[in-house]
């Protein structure tokens, strides 16, 4: 496996690096875009080294970037600093062996949710250089406003991703939730979520995963019972994501290796 650390791809963002994840053997690999979490306030990239190395293990090269946090922009900076990502992504696929029609997303809490948003939003694009085939949010949030009904705690930090007050926000709460954006092209998705998750209840995962199959996208949720708003399995050594390696490395083989 080769490592590429602090990569730039946000050239008027000091802090918009990537690092990359390239499997050994010859190319071009499948990619995914793996998108730590934090509350949108903070977090790295170097977070979702665990996700990038069991996915560089089924030979699957992995990107991690950073985005701006809500300290220094409100959405849509951290939506736009993803898609950057996987624009770069595809304009360098060449130069590091990728293949960006095999492209897949994952991403823990926050990282989750911004999983669902640019993949469903990618997905929409026609002009895109790369194909959305997969994606994977691990306990996400997925519509803001109800996540607020169920837990009125996270109002200011939901505020702060919106840029200020909720009733005066209410285009960018619609925008800022995954929810809305369902598509009928909209890539395979698996949801994986704690189902006693006392910071973004599992059905934030549900109400995405139902509506995707409405319109006919393959999609389902592993809800882990007993567990809370965590990444990983509990008390496993070595660790292993939240409903499963197997699970999560069979999902991205299939789409990703196998079709």
């Amino acid at each position: 496996m080769t490592l590429h650390t602090d990569v730039p791809f946000l050239p008027d963002y000091e802090p918009g690096l990537l690092d990359m994840m390239i499997p050994d053997g010859p190319g071009p690999h499948p990619v995914v875009i793996c998108i730590f979490g934090g509350g949108w306030v903070g977090g790295r990239k170097e977070d979702m080294y665990h996700f990038a190395e069991w996915l560089v293990e089924i030979g699957i090269a992995v990107v991690l970037p950073n985005y701006r946090l809500t300290g220094v922009a409100p959405h849509p900076a951290q939506q736009d600093d993803c898609l950057a990502a996987m624009d770069w992504t595809a304009v360098h696929a060449a130069d590091y062996g990728l293949d960006p029609r095999r492209m897949g997303i994952t991403g823990v809490s926050a990282g989750g949710h911004l999983t669902a948003l640019v993949g469903l939003k990618a997905s929409r694009r026609t002009d895109a250089p790369y194909t959305i085939r997969c994606m994977l949010p691990v306990c996400a949030p997925t519509d803001m406003r109800r996540f607020v009904q169920d837990n009125p705690a996270i109002r200011p930090t939901i505020e702060a991703l919106v840029g200020g007050p909720l009733e005066e926000k209410d285009a960018a709460l619609c925008d800022v939730s995954p929810i809305t954006h369902v598509h009928r092209n909209a890539p395979a998705c698996l949801m994986t979520h704690g189902a006693a998750d006392s910071l973004v209840p599992c059905s934030q995962s549900v109400i995405l995963v139902d509506a995707l199959r409405a319109l006919g996208v393959e999609a389902d949720a592993i809800l882990v019972p007993g567990v809370d708003h965590v990444a990983c399995m509990p008390g496993l050594d070595p660790p292993e994501p939240l409903g499963g390696l197997k699970a999560y490395q069979g999902f991205f083989r299939r789409h990703l290796l196998e079709r």
